[in-house]
């Protein structure tokens, strides 16, 4: 069982109708700021009511507006569907499938706020609003998201809200009589001061009972009595802290040091490493789990994203009933897995066009942009527009050889009241690929029909390839470019 499709109209920057396809398994959204990655995210959020920030509701900022402002949406819609259910998954999800036995959720929300000023947001399972939909299955589906600006170190300290809390209380289940006693069993020899062990405590009690009984009497008096901790299940867990080691395999605990000092880099791996210790403990628990995990690479170093992205695209492999969406703007992590995983975002004419690069018909030409997209041609994915040259010198020259050629532009333009175009081609978000050679037709399929790679599905961006290059007799290196 795996999300297999969203729909979105009416939310954030999609006016009409935008629809995306997932992998199964390990799906990894790339693209520019503002493509409409993140809508995807909050989108899902939305439908399988994700709770660890659940604060999510609807508000007015939440529907499309135009431009202009002349055209708002007068409703926000999602529509998602779930596809290869088995047999015991067809059965828990009965009240969500179609006649296909796909399992599908829905959510509207009209843009007229009730009496109080909340949005009501509708959500529903299988075709019909009117069908039988039973919230209970939403426990079946775990949804775990961990945000692009993560407080990693507030996750981790002892609290209500901490991350290991809600692994530990995971991890006990219904096994925790044992440590509610052995901590109760320790309250008491304080309170009691079993063998006068504890007399200051002891002194410190009563010198505060006598205090209260001076100042307020024995009929408006109260008393009071000292412990080391509560002793319910829950305040026990919540006020566990984790500590760390700068290294592996260090079991002295005198070693250890606060997180406090740590780096955000190594703490937000500490908090990643623990929501996975959860995934672990819920791969037999629940029917499906979906992790969403917004720019991993916050505060990560290059080696660190790599062994990231290889363990999660590892642990997908295992685990059959998770699925991970993660959006990034880093070439070091889309050019660390294969073209299947990765799913181009774009927002244009007020939708978000989606392209899972798995299905572009690249031909023989696969396994070699596989092997070559490394990390700098994979800027690619997150650029306006590309020019793919043969070597390092064209690409030098190109971005100065722009410079004057729109500023030349711009300065004419400016005479004739013309709009003027950006400066360079980094302002246009125009990206120069050196690919090292002439073997431009293999990156090209991604973008348009060549040979071997006819097909509907390409990436929405604008691309040129030079056709061969050569020297101009008397101008010494100057390349002339033919598109």
């Amino acid at each position: 069982m795996h999300i297999s499709n969203l729909n979105i109209s009416g939310y954030k920057n999609t006016k009409g109708d935008s629809k995306i396809e997932f992998n199964k398994g390990l799906n990894i959204l790339v693209g520019e700021n503002g493509a409409g990655k993140t809508t995807i995210i909050n989108a899902i959020r939305h439908l399988l009511r994700e709770n660890e920030f659940s604060y999510l509701n609807i508000n007015e900022d939440d529907f499309y507006v135009s431009l202009d402002k002349k055209y708002s949406a007068p409703k926000i819609k999602i529509d998602l569907t779930f596809e290869s259910l088995n047999s015991n998954e067809q059965v828990t999800f009965l009240t969500w499938c179609d006649e296909g036995f796909n399992a599908q959720l829905h959510l509207e929300a009209n843009s007229n706020p009730n009496r109080k000023g909340y949005y009501k947001k509708e959500i529903w399972g299988g075709v019909s609003k009117s069908s039988i939909f039973e919230e209970e299955t939403f426990e079946c589906i775990d949804c775990i998201y961990l945000p692009p600006l993560r407080d990693a170190e507030e996750k981790l300290i002892n609290g209500r809200k901490s991350r290991l809390a809600q692994l530990l209380k995971k991890q006990f289940g219904d096994n925790k009589e044992t440590l509610v006693q052995n901590v109760s069993n320790f309250n008491k020899q304080i309170t009691n001061n079993v063998d006068g062990n504890y007399n200051e405590i002891e002194f410190a009690k009563n010198n505060i009972n006598k205090k209260l009984k001076d100042t307020l009497g024995k009929r408006l008096g109260q008393s009071v009595n000292l412990q080391f901790a509560e002793t319910t299940f829950n305040r026990i867990v919540e006020s566990i802290r984790m500590v760390f080691f700068p290294g592996i395999q260090q079991n002295d605990p005198d070693m250890f040091r606060d997180i406090s000092v740590n780096s955000l880099g190594y703490n937000n791996l500490l908090y990643i490493a623990t929501v996975f210790a959860e995934l672990e403990l819920l791969k037999d628990n629940n029917v499906m789990t979906v992790l969403l995990i917004e720019e991993p690479e916050a505060h990560l170093h290059p080696q660190l994203q790599v062994k990231f992205i290889k363990y999660l695209e590892e642990l997908t492999k295992n685990l059959e009933n998770m699925q991970v969406f993660i959006t990034t703007h880093s070439p070091v992590l889309a050019s660390s897995v294969d073209l299947d995983k990765l799913i181009h975002i774009v927002n244009q004419n007020e939708s978000i066009i989606a392209t899972a690069l798995k299905n572009i018909n690249l031909g023989r030409s696969k396994n070699y942009i596989n092997r070559w997209l490394d990390i700098t041609k994979s800027t690619l994915l997150f650029s306006k527009g590309i020019i793919l040259v043969e070597g390092i010198s064209e690409a030098m020259l190109v971005p100065a050889f722009a410079k004057i050629v729109l500023a030349q532009y711009n300065e004419s333009a400016l005479k004739h009241a013309k709009e003027v175009l950006p400066n360079s081609l980094e302002e246009a978000g125009v990206s120069v690929i050196n690919i090292n050679g002439i073997n431009f037709t293999h990156f090209m399929k991604l973008f348009s029909n060549c040979v071997e790679s006819e097909g509907d599905k390409k990436l929405p961006v604008f691309c040129a390839g030079n056709k061969y290059f050569k020297y101009i007799t008397g101008l010494g290196i100057c390349p002339a470019f033919h598109w």
